[in-house]
């Protein structure tokens, strides 16, 4: 999938998403098409950077670039990064990456024949301090991986990570308004990540859109998680995320199972019950969750706040 040649798929992909939540449409928007970039001039990065630099208009990185503490880097609106097979970006600083309507910030692989895991995705350490990530585009790479608490990541696309769109490990950021589709998992939050996941469109992933490991306890609330090929959020033994008000629709496998405190979720169609079988019970399972920790207020309409709020996107 290339973004800036599938607006037909992403379109239809929006429209089935509309039809079974029974909500407003998620407006993340397309990105800005950048399939012009002339790349055969694009200034080459690798390595630790050696003071604060800013990022335009077309990047390739060549090997890992190392934000080091301290150190800020700044991406213009616009800019189109391509990341050469296996590089990926460590920020220990700050990194600034704030795109704008109609001028979104790319980050994706520089392959010929792009696929997931091309590149290794960037990781936030737990030095990083106050990053921004607004109006971007990651896709191809491994995975997301945030250690940092001040992060804040929203607006954006985080599709076809190998691994994951991103994983939050020990920390508590909040992201929100975020379209997370086409990863092999959506979300992980592992070890004792507390995220706030709040109004994104977690969809069409193709293992769980969530997946809460170790001792998370992730505040889950807003969303739209469908379409995912198996479980909207899958809890192993020691996580206890809180999920409400979130629509989960049509995913493959159970809505939500293995833990979880729920409050005010709509569930409707997951492990092919059909698309219009609510799950209204209260109990700890149902047929379209189970093993949940506690279900309060199940809804029989949709959640119409829920998903990606309403905004021009690119």
């Amino acid at each position: 999938m290339k973004w800036n040649g599938n607006i037909c798929w992403f379109c239809l992909i929006v429209l089935i998403v509309t039809f079974y939540t029974g909500c407003k449409p998620i407006e993340i928007g397309i990105p800005l098409d950048n399939t012009g970039t002339d790349l055969s001039n694009a200034t080459k990065k690798s390595g630790e950077l050696s003071g604060d630099e800013i990022w335009s208009k077309a990047i390739l990185v060549e090997s890992d670039v190392i934000i080091p503490k301290g150190v800020s880097l700044t991406i213009d609106k616009g800019t189109k990064i391509k990341f050469s097979k296996n590089s990926g970006l460590i920020v220990n600083g700050t990194l600034y990456a704030e795109g704008q309507p109609n001028q979104s910030i790319t980050l994706t692989s520089n392959e010929a024949n792009p696929k997931p895991g091309d590149w290794g995705g960037v990781i936030f350490s737990e030095s990083s301090q106050n990053s921004k990530i607004e109006y971007c585009v990651f896709q191809f790479h491994t995975q997301i991986t945030c250690r940092s608490d001040s992060l804040r990541l929203n607006k954006s696309i985080i599709a076809e990570g190998s691994i994951a769109g991103i994983v939050f490990e020990i920390n508590s950021p909040t992201i929100e308004d975020n379209m997370i589709t086409q990863n092999a998992t959506g979300i992980i939050c592992d070890k004792s990540a507390s995220p706030t996941i709040t109004h994104n469109a977690i969809m069409s992933n193709l293992a769980d859109g969530i997946d809460c490991k170790g001792s998370s306890f992730a505040v889950i609330s807003y969303n739209v998680i469908s379409n995912n090929k198996k479980n909207g959020i899958y809890c192993y033994a020691g996580a206890s995320p809180d999920i409400s008000f979130n629509n989960f629709v049509n995913n493959g496998g159970w809505a939500i199972t293995g833990g979880g405190k729920l409050s005010n979720n709509f569930i409707r169609g997951n492990r092919e019950q059909g698309m219009d079988a609510v799950e209204t019970r209260d109990s700890l399972s149902g047929s379209q969750y189970q093993g949940v920790e506690n279900v309060e207020s199940p809804r029989s309409s949709s959640v119409i706040e829920s998903g990606v709020r309403k905004e021009e996107r690119w």
